[in-house]
C-alpha cells in the first residue's frame, strides 16, 4: 500500500509489517522502563498509535526502544516496504517527531518516533531502577546516535 506523508511517499507491506512488529510486541523486555512504555503509550499518545497502526505497525512492537530518561523514550519500528520519495518536510504526529530512515536490508526501512514523554507509573522509583538509561555513558551514546541520525540535538525536558 502506498502512503503519502507530507512530501514523502512510502510503500508499505502492511500485513508483513504487522507480522514483524506483532512478533516484537509478544517478545519484549520486562525491565521497569520497558514496562512503563508499554503500559502508558496508548493512553498518552492514542493518535500516534492509530497512525502507526494504519501503516501496519503494532505500537507495542518496536525493534528498538531507548529510554533517554525514565520518562522520555525513542521508539524505532522496522517497516516492510520502501521509501519511494524522500521528502524534505519534517514529519510529526500529535507533536511527536517522526523520522524515516533507510535500512541496510533492502525491502525495509525504519520509522523513528520520539521524543515520547510518558508518565512514570511503575512501583519502583525511576531513578532507582537498574537500567542502562541510568548510566551517563549510555545517555551520551544515545545522544550522539540521535544527532548522527537526525542532524539535531535531542531536547529532553
Amino acid at each position: 500500500m502506498v502512503f503519502d506523508l507530507a512530501d514523502w511517499r512510502v510503500e508499505v507491506d502492511v500485513e508483513a509489517t504487522r507480522t514483524r512488529t506483532g512478533a516484537n510486541a509478544s517478545d519484549h523486555c520486562e525491565c521497569a522502563y520497558c514496562r512503563n512504555f508499554y503500559q502508558t503509550l496508548a493512553r498518552t499518545y492514542p493518535g500516534l498509535c492509530v497512525a502507526l497502526s494504519r501503516l501496519g505497525i503494532d505500537p507495542m512492537g518496536p525493534s528498538e526502544l531507548m529510554p533517554f530518561s525514565p520518562t522520555v523514550y525513542l521508539a524505532c519500528y522496522r517497516l516492510e516496504g520502501r521509501i519511494l520519495r524522500w521528502g524534505t518536510s519534517e514529519l510529526a504526529v500529535g507533536g511527536i517527531p517522526i523520522v524515516l530512515e533507510a535500512a541496510e536490508e533492502e525491502g525495509s526501512f525504519f520509522l523513528w518516533a520520539g521524543e515520547l514523554e510518558l508518565p512514570w507509573i511503575q512501583p519502583e522509583p525511576a531513578g532507582e531502577v537498574s537500567s542502562p538509561a541510568n548510566l551517563p555513558e549510555f545517555m551520551e551514546r544515545m545522544q550522539r546516535m540521535w544527532l548522527l541520525r537526525h542532524g539535531h540535538e535531542l531536547t529532553c525536558s
